[in-house]
């Protein structure tokens, strides 16, 4: 069965879990789609709903039968290693535009019943294409992928919004593996996240990284 998000890319009601179990497979093995589904990796008709859903997002391609991730989803991957499952939001946030819309408008009313929050999300969505809409499942699944990176927070019938995943683990890790010196991050050249937000502080080998910097650069790898 598959989700369908009218007029943008079809989503599969599935739990985050089972989409990076997927993901972590197909990094350590050369696989095929028969394989996958015999092994309970993906599900669905012809190439599989995981596969096409990935396939969309430029994280995986098919060739001949087989399932490889692509040059961004090598990327993908070795992100996931540094900063754990919260790249799937800067993922998600750039590539599904009504994760995207659900996200901006949690954080824009920060506390909303789950009724009302499907309904400002489809009002957006028709100001932007009158025959566009997210159907409830479609809403379901993504609201539930939101909870499990901690984007959003349930209380009852109630959500609301947390923080940016991506920003706190890019933070946790600097924190890990640097020292803080007023608001600025101090590491070693190999615990760099994105070379470009970081600069080299002589003499002691040190670099110097910019955390708002490093974050506003994941997000725009998803962008390319």
């Amino acid at each position: 069965m598959i989700t369908t998000l009218q007029r943008s890319i079809t989503f599969p009601p599935i739990r985050l879990k089972k989409i990076d179990d997927y993901v972590i497979y197909i990094t350590t093995h050369e696989v095929s789609l028969e394989e996958l589904k015999e092994r309970g990796f993906d599900i669905g008709k012809g190439k599989g709903d995981i596969t096409r859903f990935l396939e969309r997002l430029k994280i995986v391609e098919v060739l001949n039968g087989s399932v490889r991730l692509t040059a961004l989803g090598r990327r993908f991957v070795t992100l996931k290693e540094i900063l754990g499952l919260s790249i799937y939001h800067a993922l998600f946030f750039q590539r599904v535009p009504q994760y995207r819309l659900l996200v901006e408008i949690l954080k824009e009313v920060r506390e909303v019943r789950r009724e009302d929050l499907y309904n400002l999300v489809n009002d957006r969505i028709s100001k932007m294409s009158p025959t566009a809409w997210v159907n409830k499942v479609a809403f379901k699944t993504l609201l539930q992928i939101a909870e499990d990176l901690n984007v959003a927070k349930r209380n009852g019938n109630i959500y609301s919004f947390l923080e940016d995943p991506v920003e706190r683990s890019v933070i946790e890790y600097y924190e890990r593996y640097g020292v803080k010196i007023g608001q600025s991050f101090y590491v070693r050249p190999d615990a760099v996240i994105i070379k470009e937000c970081g600069k080299e502080e002589p003499p002691y080998g040190l670099y110097r990284v910019d955390a708002v910097c490093t974050v506003s650069n994941i997000y725009n790898i998803f962008t390319e």
